[in-house]
């Protein structure tokens, strides 16, 4: 009886270890760069600058996001932050804590997020609910809901946790001429904080650029 026991509960472990496997929750980190593939003349940066984010007891780094002006594209430019490993991750939830007084609009900062079938979607930072309730001076959380999403290419927004919604590539970007700063990063309910800090990179393995378009200038 104590080994059928055993071998039920280990057989339980494994069942739930597979599904954590397949859908839950990965180390995730927040790796900045800086997009310019054109090599216009722009200052364009992404940072994590000690003792810039929410206050705290320590000197909380903040992701300071710059763009000196507004790159057309194509090419376009940006300062980038993207979050890794999301592949095959379904996506539940996406927010950030921003610096009231710094730049907010429909377009940047924003979430840009690919889906494994195709879809490409933007989260602007003005769409967000914003709330300040405990928060320190001078920061808001702003949160996003389906209703907030910009499709820009490929299917339907899937929904928030739905089977379709499986990620295939996460990030914050801003690529209108301003600056930002942001904090607690927030995918799936977990605070993503800093990566590695990179200099020029690519958008992705098939050449997507931070519009969800391919270098050509055409949707994929």
């Amino acid at each position: 009886m104590k080994l059928r026991l055993l071998v039920a509960v280990g057989g339980l472990a494994l069942v739930f270890a597979g599904i954590a496997a397949g859908d839950g929750d990965k180390r995730l980190s927040a790796k900045t760069s800086a997009f310019n593939p054109g090599h216009a003349l722009v200052s364009d940066a992404a940072s994590w600058v000690p003792g810039a984010g929410v206050p705290t007891k320590r000197a909380n780094p903040g992701l300071v996001l710059i763009m000196s002006v507004t790159v057309p594209f194509p090419p376009g430019a940006s300062a980038d932050t993207t979050i890794e490993p999301v592949k095959g991750l379904r996506l539940t939830s996406l927010g950030f804590d921003h610096m009231k007084g710094t730049y907010c609009t429909n377009g940047s900062p924003r979430w840009d997020i690919e889906t494994a079938n195709g879809g490409v979607y933007a989260l602007g930072c003005s769409a967000g609910t914003h709330s300040t309730v405990g928060m320190p001076a001078g920061w808001e959380r702003i949160t996003f809901g389906n209703s907030n999403v910009q499709r820009l290419s490929g299917p339907a927004w899937p929904g928030f946790g739905t089977p379709s919604a499986k990620l295939k590539f996460l990030q914050v970007l801003q690529d209108e001429a301003g600056a930002t700063v942001l904090d607690n990063l927030q995918v799936n309910g977990t605070i993503v904080r800093r990566g590695e800090e990179n200099g020029q990179k690519r958008r992705d393995q098939n050449g997507q650029n931070d519009n969800g378009q391919n270098d050509n200038g055409k949707h994929h």
